[in-house]
């Protein structure tokens, strides 16, 4: 199957949608967000998984570091902080209104990141994998019923 994610097209290798979820800081909408795998059941062991962030405004890709940083911290993952700032800066742009930025995970090992469609880049680290991941996905994340809504409970 292929999902349209954005203004593009990507393979999502017959993923099925788990849940979504919108994410809202304060009183501002920031980004609808959608969770994708084989079964359309979740499983933090199943593989390949589509986690695809459409943004409902305009944000800059250094504004989106500083949050990825900031959860990690969230979830005690200090060694990470700042590890991957430039990688991330590099490979993602700046993010306008009705852009979508995605990760498919494959085998908990590789990120490969999309903009509206488009492969930006692949970081293989499976550490790096695990915590992107968990920003959203981990019972510990700083937001619980966006997780719940993504996992579809």
């Amino acid at each position: 199957m292929v999902s349209s994610l954005g203004k593009a097209q990507i393979n999502s290798n017959n993923l099925q949608l788990v849940g979504e979820a919108r994410m809202t800081y304060l009183f501002w909408d920031i980004y609808d967000a959608k969770l994708y795998n084989r079964s359309g059941q979740y499983s933090s062991e199943q593989f390949p998984l589509l986690l695809s962030l459409s943004y409902l405004r305009d944000i800059q890709a250094k504004d989106i570091v500083q949050a990825t940083n900031e959860q990690w911290q969230h979830l005690g993952k200090q060694s990470l902080v700042g590890q991957y700032d430039q990688t991330l800066m590099d490979m993602w742009p700046d993010i306008q209104q009705g852009d979508t930025l995605s990760v498919l995970v494959e085998n908990n090992q590789a990120s490969t990141f999309f903009y509206n469609g488009k492969k930006l880049g692949v970081i293989r680290d499976p550490d790096f994998t695990e915590s992107f991941i968990a920003i959203w996905l981990s019972p510990n994340t700083s937001h619980p019923k966006i997780r719940k809504q993504l996992i579809g409970q």
